[in-house]
């Protein structure tokens, strides 16, 4: 993962950008289906956010259909054809 430094003067909200940096991993199959994607606490440490933007961050790629997350286990790469719910 190649982080994107996080530009507070843009439109776009931080947890986004975030987003949008996975998303990017995700299509480009640096974080394949079934691939873990990176913890809350990496996602800190990586871009230099709070806790609630970077939850904020993986809470859209759920609701976008990226990933889904399994209790006590993380949160996981799925196919765009499975969905969230999956």
């Amino acid at each position: 993962m190649v982080a994107t430094k996080i530009d507070y003067e843009a439109p776009e909200p931080p947890y986004r950008q975030i987003a949008a940096d996975l998303i990017r991993d995700i299509e480009s199959g640096t974080l394949p289906v079934g691939r873990r994607v990176p913890s809350e606490s990496t996602l800190i440490e990586t871009y230099g956010v709070a806790r609630e933007t970077a939850r904020r961050a993986v809470k859209y790629l759920r609701e976008q259909g990226y990933v889904r997350t399994v209790p006590q286990r993380g949160t996981y790469v799925v196919a765009r054809d499975q969905g969230a719910d999956a």
